[in-house]
């Protein structure tokens, strides 16, 4: 309801410094001024969020990775209920993005709305794995639910930009790994995984071995580097970088999504012992997201949207469905505010909890829609199969 009555426009964690006179003075790259930016991150964390935004005139924004995921809730909300005005919403969303993706590269493809830095300067608009592979999960899901030819043929479009407008940073004995944007040579795992779960479900539904094949290398390349433990570190092939709770999570289901579009049983045992380490690793004792394994603080907010996503992907497999209930506990009694929109992050100062209170729409809200409308179909399934037990 909140989306609803506030519309597509947020603000973003990332939005200050993705402005054109934050990059002017403090964009250059050397390493001074990457300390720089380092500094003022950490003030700008101290500075009430809101506050902040409106004395520097940061204004709302559509994020297109945002859009992807609030379409996907909503249709899985639409199978949920059957609501008609679930799909229109859905297709609403849809329309928008159709007519907003990025020009001047093969295929179709979305960025962010604001430049970003990363190891090198990302401009606005710049076409995005992340992005681009969240939009098109939901462009399937829109497929397989109306048989749409357009979603189809953007979701054509969209492998298309994976296949010749990417990096492939790494493409060798060990597998491939698709690089982050079209301008890096980027090996982060989460965003392999991202492309390789698209390309396994396109490859699935359109017959397409060619894209399966894709998927599987990626996912190789991936497991190749796969700690003794399970975990992932979010850099590849270089020394180990941060073990965190929603890129973990990330990992972990676009696996696992991979292994059941291409029935490829190898990935199975690697998933398992992944989500093991996740399970004992990301949560306390009582079930709370941790942030990474040796530090719960900050609660973040998208640490809870992912936590109820994998829970809810995995845990009917693997187990862990117990601590759906702790995450949902947290997020609706510590988390949600009154008027229905979720705090940025929990953060411990002077022995309590300080709640960053904006709504950020594309890290929070949104993702806060999907998780939660998978949760209510993944009750609904387990309910179900309970009836069914009861009633064999």
């Amino acid at each position: 309801m909140w989306i609803t009555n506030n519309g597509w426009a947020g603000y973003d964690p990332y939005d200050i410094r993705g402005q054109d006179w934050f990059v002017a003075i403090f964009g250059y790259q050397s390493k001074v001024f990457r300390k720089i930016r380092g500094a003022l991150s950490l003030v700008e964390a101290r500075v009430p969020p809101y506050a902040l935004r409106r004395a520097l005139a940061v204004q709302k924004e559509v994020n297109p990775k945002g859009m992807g995921l609030i379409a996907k809730a909503y249709l899985i909300l639409f199978q949920l209920t059957t609501s008609e005005s679930y799909l229109e919403k859905s297709e609403s969303v849809i329309r928008w993005l159709l007519s907003n993706s990025a020009e001047s590269f093969p295929g179709r493809s979305w960025g962010y709305p604001f430049h970003w830095q990363s190891r090198i300067f990302i401009p606005r608009g710049t076409p995005s794995v992340v992005v681009t592979s969240t939009i098109g999960d939901a462009l399937l899901d829109h497929y397989e639910i109306t048989q749409s030819d357009e979603s189809l043929t953007a979701a054509l479009e969209i492998a298309e930009f994976f296949c010749k407008g990417l990096n492939r940073s790494v493409d060798d004995s060990r597998g491939l790994c698709f690089s982050y944007t079209p301008l890096d040579q980027y090996k982060v795992h989460n965003a392999n995984l991202f492309a390789a779960a698209f390309l396994a479900r396109l490859g699935q539904l359109t017959s397409n071995v060619g894209y399966t094949e894709l998927a599987l290398r990626s996912t190789q390349y991936t497991l190749s580097e796969q700690n003794p433990d399970g975990s992932f570190y979010y850099w590849g092939s270089e020394s180990p970088t941060i073990i965190d709770h929603y890129h973990t999570g990330f990992v972990l289901r676009h696996l696992d999504t991979v292994r059941r579009a291409s029935e490829a049983s190898f990935i199975r045992s690697p998933v398992k012992i992944g989500y093991e380490f996740y399970l004992k690793h990301l949560f306390t004792a009582s079930g709370l997201p941790k942030y990474t394994p040796t530090q719960l603080y900050p609660i973040d907010i998208h640490s809870c949207a992912e936590a109820l996503l994998c829970l809810c992907q995995l845990g009917p497999e693997f187990g862990g469905t117990d601590k759906l209930a702790a995450v949902f506990e947290l997020a609706q009694s510590r988390m949600q505010t009154a008027d229905g929109w979720y705090v940025a992050a929990l953060r411990r100062r002077f022995c309590r909890d300080v709640a960053v209170k904006i709504p950020y729409m594309r890290w929070g809200q949104a993702w806060m829609l999907l998780a939660l409308a998978h949760l209510a179909a993944t009750v609904a399934r387990l309910n179900h199969n309970r009836e069914a037990f009861r009633c064999e």
